[in-house]
């Protein structure tokens, strides 16, 4: 079940990083991933220093209107070069984090910042559909990954009771796993940007 209607709101980007950066470890996962992007290509090396701003805040964006006091076990799936991983886990501090990024440049590029961080997030070299869990996470989240009905599916059951996935994005298709509900909200960021959107789904 979904709904998306009177769930527009405006944010504006320096205040989502002024709000969570104010000990200064955004700005430092920021100048990680510049030089990081230099040696692996984690995001377009066309990607300005604004741009790279506006990706980490936007990685905060859904935590407006998701109220969460505290994460015990984090799942990002697809996590590149830690856009919305490192972000999450530096403001939200969970016990325990996982990463999932198949490509070996890219994992070796997270255990890097993550080192510098002095976060210490489990990154797996593998891809989603070929993990076998043993828990369940009450966060999960998913950026830049088609979410095709099998890994929904399969979100659906790693997720604990009441827990929350995130995707970066309007979900768009009618086949919901009967256990989730989902809301889609749009957002403006404040300038000449076009509007977007990302959905949070709740396990029932």
């Amino acid at each position: 079940m979904g709904e998306s209607e009177n769930c527009f709101f405006e944010v504006k980007i320096e205040d989502i990083l002024q709000k969570h950066g104010k000990n200064g470890s955004l700005d430092a996962y920021l100048s990680l991933l510049t030089l990081e992007n230099e040696k692996t290509n984690l995001v377009s090396r066309e990607t300005s220093a604004a741009d790279l701003k506006r990706l980490i805040a936007e990685s905060l964006v859904p935590f407006e209107k998701l109220e969460l006091k505290t994460v015990n076990n984090y799942l990002d799936i697809g996590s590149g070069g830690g856009l919305p991983a490192i972000p999450i886990i530096i403001t939200k501090n969970p016990p325990e984090s996982v990463l999932i990024e198949r490509r070996n440049k890219k994992a070796s590029a997270l255990r890097r910042i993550s080192l510098e961080l002095k976060i210490k997030p489990i990154v797996i070299e593998q891809t989603f559909e070929d993990i076998v869990f043993d828990k369940t996470f009450d966060l999960i989240t998913v950026r830049l990954v088609r979410l095709s009905g099998p890994i929904l599916k399969k979100i659906s059951e790693i997720l604990s009771h009441s827990a929350v996935f995130i995707y970066y994005g309007a979900f768009q298709s009618a086949k919901c796993p009967p256990e989730l509900s989902y809301t889609i909200y749009s957002y403006a960021i404040g300038d000449d940007s076009p509007a977007k959107a990302f959905t949070l789904f709740r396990k029932n």
